[in-house]
Parts: C-alpha cells; structure tokens; sequence
C-alpha cells in the first residue's frame, strides 16, 4: 500500500490485481452486481425511486430489497452514469436525476457519518455497512462531487460544500469504528451497530469479527484524506494488523468442486482470512448454523465454496 497521500480524485485499485489500475468504484468480490450497472439510461431514468435513489434489482417489487440501496454498487452506478451522460449531451433531465440521487445519499448518511446498506430500513440492512465496500464507495463518489471532478464539474456550490460535510463526517465515523483491542487499534468489521458503533453480525454466517478484506480499501480511501495525528495512527494500526495477521505456510485450493486448504510451509506469501475474532484474533468460519468454527472444513461443503474465506487483498 502507498504510504504517501494521494489524490482525492484518484481511485482504488482492483482487489487481487495485478500492476495498479486506476479506477473510481472498488472492485466488489463475488456478488452481483446491481441492474443499475448494466441498464440503459432509459431505465436508469425510469427506475429513479420517489426518494433519489435506486433499489438493487430494478424487479423487485416489495420487501426490503425494493428499496433505495448501496448495496452492489446500486445508487452510486447510477449517479456516475447519469453525469457522464449529462457531460455528453447536456441534456438536463440526466443532471437534475444524477443531482437527485447525490441529494439521496446525502439524507441516507446518519448524523454520526455512517451509511446503512438499506435506506430506512430494518435488521441488519440498517446497521453502517462496510461490507463489499459500500459506504467507502459512496464517499469516494461524494468526494469527486464535493470538489467537482470528472464528470461532476456541474455541481453548484451548495451542493459540493454538502458533500464535502458529508465526506468528513464519513472519514469520522471510520475513525470511530475502527476496533480497539487490548489497547491497539485494529481493523474494522464488515457492518458496525448504527448506534454504538461497535462490530455487527448480518447473514447467519457473518458474525461480528475483524474483516481483512473491507478493511484494506477503508484504509487506502484514509491515505486519501489530509493527514492529521488521528488518520496517521488509524492506518498505522490498521497496517500493524495487516502485518499481525498474515497467514503463511498453506495453500488454498479448489479441487474437485470444493475448497480446500493445505498445510505447505514452503509457502511463504502471505494470505488473510476475511474474518477474524475479535479478541483472540484467529481467523474464523462460519456455516449456515451460525457457529464459529476455526478451520474452514468444519463448515459445510455449500459455505466453502460459496463466499470468500481467503484471499491476499492486504499484499499491497
């Protein structure tokens, strides 16, 4: 990871990359993306909710997930859409749509910065979610507006000073979340309790625990920002974690249709578990019983091979 500050206008690099590409969203790992995504500007338009923002599946009609969402890149995909193609034909219905869906995501923040992965909504879908990087994909959108960048060069003044209000009240809330143990500032979890701040469980299989994954990208959005004594020390203990927690000596393979892991001391790269507990800080595996479990064949063959247990997304 670069140590150096950089641009606020610069984007993250894809998970499990190779050499460094420039991007704006951050690379989501094993999920789907949102239709927002994929659908024509036409359909963007239409499927505008009455609130400014988009659900995740545009054919969804009822429940939590037929409401406005960051989850999978919805919402913000469509922002980013809609201003590229207001730079291009000028045409005003797709600046006021895309202003619209800025002015949502400035209502779906919480008062302590937070973003929930469902607009009012409820269990876990309402808790600050880190998880497949939404909120940190939502502030580096609301960056690039807060200072016009890119495609947002048409957005008023009023509008970029809320964004930017917005954007710090976000990189305070990451500060706050970050999870102290023993002491040592560590990382953070997947989703945190929009009240106490603290790590929360969602799926049945996604306990509250240190995630390695999200909290890569919520440190490289940190080395964007003005450095000050609470950010320095923030990345300084999340890199002691990355450091910390490193695993060596075994390989993780897929072989006949499921995932194993092999005990091979002549490995010495690194990888990382997606979850660790908090407190012993060993990684952890967790099939549809909820149970915590410390190796990843004492889950269920569907778990293993279904969600992303390993991978090496701190190595740079």
């Amino acid at each position: 990871m670069k140590k150096s500050t950089v641009s606020a206008a610069l984007a993250f690099t894809m998970l499990l990359s190779g050499p460094a590409v420039l991007l704006q969203p951050v690379a989501t790992v094993m999920a789907a993306d949102a239709s927002g995504t994929t659908a024509s500007i036409s359909t963007i338009l239409k499927n505008q909710q009455s609130d400014g923002g988009w659900e995740k599946d545009y054919s969804e009609d009822s429940g939590e997930w037929a409401k406005s969402t960051i989850d999978n890149k919805a919402t913000y995909s469509e922002i980013r859409r809609l201003a590229t193609e207001y730079k291009k034909t000028k045409d005003s219905k797709y600046s006021a749509a895309a202003v619209k869906g800025i002015n949502f995501l400035l209502n779906m923040q919480y008062a302590n910065g937070g973003f929930p992965q469902v607009y009012q909504s409820s269990g876990y879908h309402k808790h600050i979610t880190y998880n497949d990087n939404a909120m940190i994909n939502v502030l580096v959108l609301l960056d690039e507006v807060a200072n016009k960048k890119g495609d947002f060069s048409f957005i008023d003044s009023t509008l970029a000073s809320k964004s930017k209000q917005a954007v710090d009240k976000g990189v305070d809330c990451i500060l706050k979340t970050q999870v102290t143990v023993n002491g040592k500032l560590t990382a953070w979890g997947q989703q945190h309790d929009s009240s106490t701040l603290k790590p929360a469980g969602a799926r049945i299989y996604e306990v509250p625990s240190l995630t390695a994954q999200e909290s890569v990208n919520i440190v490289k959005f940190l080395k964007t920002r003005a450095s000050n004594a609470k950010i320095a020390a923030a990345i300084k203990g999340a890199e002691d974690w990355f450091k910390a927690s490193q695993i060596t000596g075994i390989r993780v393979e897929k072989k006949s249709g499921d995932v194993v892991v092999i005990n091979d001391p002549n490995v010495k790269t690194p990888i990382w578990a997606r979850f660790y507990e908090i407190g012993s800080n060993k990684p952890i595996f967790v099939g549809r019983d909820g149970i915590v479990k410390y190796k990843l064949s004492d889950i269920e063959k569907e778990r293993r091979t279904g969600y992303a247990w390993y991978g090496n997304w701190p190595a740079k």
